[in-house]
């Protein structure tokens, strides 16, 4: 197995220790302007980011060494679909958002439908031989999402104690992203969807 494919299997692997990080004592790593920041809610910010670092390098090994393969290309969207599901799952209820943690369930419940309606058009695409290319929209909605998501863990109640709901913002952007990109992605390639029903 190539360094490309092992590090989208690292990022698998790493799924259910930034899980395990919920369920950790609430110890108080430090605090800021009046703001806990949790122990636990740190590391599983780090573990996050180090997953989607991964993310970053396993793609570009893999294109710059001629190392893509069928594995990495169905595995690779699937590590980071779940990394974010996990992520948006276990933040629901938290009350770690700066501002409006009731609308948690509901970005969740956005960004998976999106990624299942997406995935569902791939897979009729590959069935007919058919590749669909992510969009430049769709990346967007990605960073967007590997920034908002660890701000929220990480900082959340430092915005929410100075009064800057910095991570609502970023995270809030990422789920119009969710939708504006699903959308055209639909739109883009509507003759398979077509096809399909």
């Amino acid at each position: 197995m190539n360094l490309p494919n092992k590090l989208t299997l690292a990022r698998i692997a790493a799924i259910p220790f930034f899980i395990a990080c919920f369920y950790l004592p609430d110890w108080t790593a430090f605090t800021i302007c009046g703001a806990e920041i949790k122990t636990k809610f740190l590391i599983a910010g780090v573990i996050f980011i180090l997953a989607y670092i991964t993310d970053t390098l396993d793609g570009r090994i893999a294109r710059a060494r001629g190392l893509v393969t069928d594995f990495g290309k169905l595995m690779d969207p699937i590590a980071d679909k779940l990394l974010t599901a996990a992520c948006m799952v276990m933040l629901i209820g938290r009350d770690l958002m700066s501002i409006c943690n009731f609308l948690m369930p509901l970005f969740t419940i956005i960004v998976i439908a999106r990624e299942f309606m997406i995935s569902g058009m791939r897979l009729v695409a590959a069935s007919k031989g058919r590749v669909m290319a992510a969009g430049t929209l769709g990346k967007i909605k990605t960073t967007l999402q590997s920034i908002g998501l660890p701000m929220v863990l990480i900082a959340g109640p430092f915005f929410r104690a100075i009064g800057v709901p910095l991570d609502f913002i970023v995270l809030a952007a990422s789920v119009v992203m969710t939708i504006w990109s699903g959308l055209d992605y639909m739109i883009r390639n509507r003759e398979i969807f077509s096809e399909a029903v």
